[in-house]
């Protein structure tokens, strides 16, 4: 490959040989240590490829051999120049388009993170693009080490990083602590003294605390805010007395059977719209913060706009100020339909299945179903009550108390 590309750049040609004895011309040339490659023996010639230089050394050789050289080819750099010789700008725009790639691969036009899960990639670019590192910076003002120490002195949770420059790309591989931020808020939450209060009203089924004093027992029926499990012990003294307290995170489960109303009504007559298959599409652009708008106006009454946009990047993160952007808008037409008694009480089954699954993935138990569909002349009303259990603790600061004071003790003269 090496060896293709330097013939490429010095140029070579191929030639037919002919003559008397053109073995003789082929020994004399290895005599003279001339390199020959690609020969053919097409019968009554020969065929092969020299070097510029090689072929301005055949003369002598040529008339010792008295042999005929053709050449039928030429290939490489010097040709291709002297082709466009006197098309000075076509050279001009090559000499210009080298200096371009150079000069761009001065310059960082990629910065890729690598390792960060809790960390976005863009919440790091945003910190880089605060401290001046930035796609297209020059690279010679890049200082890893720097950057390494930044992110590890803003990001705590960031315990190894490192940053390296790759062509015109800057890679920083970190890694995290995933550890570390969720312990912390763990810690800070069980330092806070806390109450448990009811989020729901209901009355409770069973109730296990971990921390903190019980206030409501199984079978009692609370109602939403009501205080469950206290996060403050008294201390009593001797005598009985409230001598001082302690405050904890109260923590427990609280279970109780609760009510939900519900209630779901839709008319029978809605509108539906029907396509009608005709098409049109425009184009815009954005520059900046401005849009040039190539819209075509569609011409229906009646129509849904469907907008597609292409933001134009270098690089994964490098995004240029130039979006294009596609509209397609389709005619459709209105028509007032109404639901059968089939349909109104599937749509009605559909609706009261989805408030079902969204409780569900809170946590709650359905254990009684009294929702009832009717369909009318012009309605169709889903009404009842849902009975659930579910957990109904929620956690509020707790109230500190100032500390009872000593009494005075008479001293005995």
């Amino acid at each position: 490959m090496l060896i293709s590309f330097f013939r490429y750049l010095y140029g070579y040609v191929r030639v037919r040989l002919t003559g008397y004895s053109p073995e003789r011309f082929l020994n004399l040339c290895k005599a003279h240590h001339i390199e020959i490659w690609d020969l053919e023996n097409n019968g009554g010639y020969y065929e092969m490829n020299l070097s510029i230089r090689d072929f301005r050394r055949l003369k002598p050789l040529r008339k010792k051999a008295k042999a005929h050289l053709l050449v039928t080819e030429r290939h490489g750099l010097p040709f291709f120049l002297h082709r466009y010789r006197n098309r000075k700008m076509f050279v001009v725009g090559i000499l210009l388009c080298i200096t371009f790639l150079y000069v761009m691969s001065l310059y960082i036009w990629n910065i890729h993170i690598e390792g960060n899960y809790s960390r976005t990639t863009n919440v790091i670019l945003d910190y880089l693009e605060s401290e001046h590192i930035v796609h297209g910076m020059r690279k010679s003002q890049v200082d890893c080490k720097e950057i390494q120490s930044m992110i590890r002195i803003q990001f705590p949770d960031i315990i190894w990083v490192s940053a390296e420059i790759r062509g015109t790309r800057l890679l920083i591989r970190i890694r995290e602590n995933m550890d570390s931020m969720p312990a912390q808020e763990e810690t800070d939450q069980e330092e806070s003294p806390k109450d448990v209060v009811a989020a729901r009203e209901g009355i409770i089924t069973s109730i296990l605390v971990r921390q903190g004093v019980a206030q409501v027992q199984v079978g009692d029926e609370v109602e939403e805010g009501q205080l469950l499990v206290l996060g403050r012990i008294d201390i009593q003294n001797d005598s009985g007395e409230v001598a001082g307290h302690q405050y904890t995170a109260a923590d427990a489960d609280v279970y109780a059977r609760t009510t939900y109303t519900y209630y779901d009504e839709f008319v029978l007559s809605h509108e539906v719209r029907h396509p009608t298959g005709r098409k049109r599409h425009g184009v815009y652009a954005k520059v900046g913060g401005k849009t040039i708008s190539l819209k075509l106006k569609p011409g229906f009454d009646q129509f849904s706009a469907l907008n597609t946009e292409y933001p134009l990047k270098l690089t994964e993160n490098f995004y240029l100020p130039l979006t294009f952007g596609t509209t397609l808008y389709e005619e459709y037409e209105i028509y007032t339909e109404s639901y059968s008694e089939e349909e109104a009480r599937a749509l009605a089954e559909a609706n009261l299945n989805e408030f079902l699954e969204n409780l569900i993935e809170k946590g709650v138990q359905i254990i009684e179903n009294n929702v009832k569909i009717e369909v009318g002349t012009n309605t169709c009303v889903a009404v009842g009550t849902l009975t659930a259990v579910e957990e109904i603790g929620s956690h509020r600061l707790t109230e500190i108390l100032e500390e009872p004071s000593e009494a005075p003790v008479d001293e005995e003269k």
